[in-house]
């Protein structure tokens, strides 16, 4: 047998999901020739696991057994020639295995220990596969091969389809492409030089040498076994070719990985495992580098650690470990006269000098980019939580924020008009607007007691922090540290239909820490508004929010839906210039998880036929565009003057609402709130397949629930508007059931609850 692939299993309670990437990127591996050890804590595990055909030998272990236990046994208890260790959220490229035997094969007696090159992931092996776009080593490569192979009359079965790929590795037509790494240069070149996944031993090597898990270190035992491991051999093969994919955990929240659990010793524990592997390192070059990874470690994570300056007593046990790491012995270490004070002062037993040493140098760095030029937001962060945390809360102060200052609209916008109108002269009203033009309209910003602010000026940092109240529709900044007598009113900024936050499986394009960002930050919110249970229930869920801090009193933008006249929509029309003689489509499609720029970034490409649309319905209509505000892209609309109105800027999307008389939508959550004009809604779904299977999903059953048809081209959406009366018709009972269900509370009355609730609450 040629692999014993030893994964450990440590249960916590909600981490089994990932298995399944796991031991199905082993079921579909080229090569077969191979067991699988799978060591766990959790009975029955094993029965729930698909395995197929594999040959897995399930080894229950004891809860008190440490991870340096589970992967000793795997060691104990193999078979193959040689071990590979895959963690359990982990997973293989189909050819990983076939690939490790051809590198394998090529040195056969001189090379005991490679390693497969690591590609890092927070997707699920599918969609994992398809970012990946190498010949034969991105999506998964069998089913392309079969469908060439079928476009040439050629039909081939699994097994036959396995071993032409099989033959493509033996016959060197796939040519394998990977370094030797000498071991000098290991702790450099390889890639999770600290961690024993991804690497593939020879099993003899590690019996014969006693190489084993031997330390007791709950975070860390990786760490002396690979020193150890590096000590005794020459080099190491890696694959150029990313083969291992390593699982980033995107909800450290309730599925943390081992590095994201909360550990209050983690850095005394890496320490420890630094001081331990340097025991038994002969090789003094070697040992140089892993004092010289301590020493960094304690510059550049120990010092700059929130907790650092705060207590000398708390930092000491880490002065022991260090102290006891850097007397060991090695080559001499090379250290810049900047560090050398604090380095030797911590050598030789004087911790609190070294201690000293290291916040004056801190404090230094700290005071240096306090003032260069370039970082004016390091400054303002500082001022803020130094200066402006220790001032009075305004008890009068109401600051409000749409769409991260981007616009004066949605539910804020609707809260501060009641507040204004009801009470002129009580409240303090600051409106975080990033350009002041938008509203030299707007007469209620005439009034004394409104001011605008710029967000991430001066004035914003000073405001974030004293006004008794923040009315926002997305999220606060990270760093903003909530007193307890501040009060947050999250109205968030839609009725969900794509999954969120703690809903979404994969987070294809946002921050890795999305799910615990979002998650710190509505720890903050002291209420959230839904606009029907429908979103009640989905924020307890998505949000992990509680119940007993939702307001479900329908959404206060949605006020003027209920309760606008026939003027005020003229008055829209001749506001962005459409003639009010004809009628209005709105189009509001969302953007797509999977077109983006970079991060925060996105992109999107018009579907909608606008000359063909002109064409038929020019006489009567007009087309007025409402992209989604994450996307950049400009709009061309060349050709189109008069017929197509690019409002994707316009402040506030109830005024389209109000004026349009139909609405063309795809994946957006507008819908939701334009169902309370009862006015016809179309779906232009033409990747409906793709986005549901691929990307967020959706709460709803969009084929059977949705009050309007699935559109799938231009012809559909033409023939539809066509026979929009038609359309009214045959969806009229889906409608009325669909109002009746998410705006039977959209009265004309939320902000005044909401108002009643936050506001004056006694």
């Amino acid at each position: 047998m040629k692999f014993s692939i030893i994964i450990p299993y440590k249960d916590k309670g909600n981490n089994e999901k990932f298995l399944w990437n796991c031991i199905e990127s082993l079921r579909k591996q080229i090569f077969t020739d191979f067991e699988v050890l799978f060591i766990h804590n959790k009975p029955g595990v094993s029965a729930n696991l698909d395995v197929g055909e594999l040959n897995v030998i399930g080894i229950e272990m004891d809860d008190s057994a440490l991870l340096s236990d589970y992967r000793n046994k795997g060691i104990e208890r193999a078979n193959g020639e040689f071990i590979v260790f895959l963690d359990a959220d982990d997973y293989l490229h189909p050819n990983a295995l076939i690939y490790a035997k051809h590198m394998i094969d090529a040195d056969t007696e001189h090379v005991d220990v490679f390693k497969f090159g690591i590609s890092e992931t927070s997707l699920d092996k599918i969609s994992t596969m398809k970012k990946n776009k190498q010949a034969f080593f991105g999506e998964e490569p069998l089913p392309k091969l079969e469908s060439v192979l079928n476009e040439v009359n050629i039909q081939v079965d699994q097994h036959q389809i396995n071993q032409i790929m099989y033959g493509l590795f033996e016959k060197e037509i796939i040519q394998l492409n990977y370094e030797i790494i000498k071991v000098k240069e290991s702790l450099k070149k390889l890639n999770y030089r600290y961690r024993a996944h991804s690497f593939i031993i020879r099993t003899s090597f590690l019996r014969d040498h006693d190489i084993t898990f031997k330390s007791e270190n709950n975070l860390y035992s990786d760490i002396p076994f690979l020193i150890e491991l590096y000590n005794k051999v020459q080099t190491i093969k890696q694959t150029k070719t990313k083969l291992y994919y390593k699982y980033l955990h995107n909800d450290p929240i309730n599925s943390p990985s081992l590095s994201q659990e909360e550990h209050g010793d983690r850095m005394l524990k890496r320490l420890q495992a630094y001081n331990e592997s340097l025991i038994n390192c002969d090789n003094l070059y070697l040992a140089k580098q892993i004092k010289l990874t301590a020493v960094k470690f304690y510059l550049y994570k120990i010092v700059t650690s929130e907790g650092f300056s705060r207590s000398y007593k708390e930092i000491k046990p880490l002065y022991i470990e260090l102290n006891s790491i850097l007397n060991k012995s090695s080559e001499g270490l090379n250290l810049s006269k900047r560090h050398s004070y604090e380095i030797n002062a911590i050598k030789k037993g004087n911790f609190k000098t070294g201690y000293m040493f290291s916040k004056a140098r801190d404090f230094g760095y700290k005071a240096q980019q306090f003032t260069k030029p370039k970082n004016k937001r390091f400054r303002q962060k500082k001022i803020q939580k130094n200066i402006f945390a220790k001032l009075p809360i305004k008890s009068n102060t109401i600051l409000y924020e749409s769409f991260l200052g981007r616009n004066y609209s949605d539910s804020p916008k609707a809260i501060f008009n009641y507040l204004l109108e009801k009470d002129p002269n009580k409240w303090k009203h600051v409106w975080v607007l990033n350009d002041k033009d938008l509203v030299k309209d707007e007469k209620e910003f005439n009034n004394k007691n409104v001011k605008i602010i710029k967000r991430f000026g001066w004035e914003y940092f000073y405001y974030i922090t004293v006004s008794k109240y923040f009315v926002l529709n997305m999220r606060q900044p990270k760093w903003l540290s909530k007193k307890d007598n501040q009060v947050i009113l999250s109205t968030w900024h839609g009725t969900p239909l794509k999954r969120l936050v703690f809903d979404m499986e994969n987070v294809t394009s946002a921050n890795k820490n999305y799910k615990k960002d979002f998650y710190d930050q509505s720890r903050n919110w002291d209420y959230l508004i839904a606009a029907n249970k429908y979103s009640q229930s989905i924020f307890e869920s998505a949000f992990m929010y509680p119940s007993e801090k939702i307001l479900t009193y329908g959404y206060p933008r949605n006020d003027i839906l209920k309760n606008h006249s026939k003027e005020y929509k003229n008055q829209i029309k001749d506001k962005l210039g459409i003639p009010t003689s004809k009628k209005a489509i709105l189009y509001a499609p969302t953007w797509r998880d999977d077109e983006f720029h970079s991060a925060g970034n996105y992109k999107f490409t018009l579907k909608l036929d606008l000359e063909r649309m002109q064409k038929e319905f020019g006489d009567e209509y007009v087309i007025i565009l409402r992209m989604h505000y994450f996307i950049s892209d400009n709009i061309d609309l060349s050709g189109h003057e008069g017929f197509a109105y690019d409002c994707s800027k316009y402040n506030d999307i109830n005024d389209l609402y109000i004026a349009s008389d139909m609405l063309i939508t795809d994946y957006s959550s507008v819908f939701f709130d334009f169902a309370n004009l009862r006015k016809p809604i179309l779906f232009y779904t033409y990747d409906v397949e793709k986005y549901q299977s691929m990307l967020r999903g959706f709460y709803i059953d969009v084929y059977n629930d949705l009050p309007g048809p699935l559109l799938m081209s231009n012809d559909d959406v033409v023939d539809s508007i066509r026979n929009i009366d038609e359309v009214n018709n045959n969806f009229k009972d889906k409608y009325e059931a669909f109002y009746n269900e998410y705006c039977n509370l959209e009265d004309g009355q939320a902000t005044k609850r909401v108002v009643e609730k936050v506001f004056e609450h006694k």
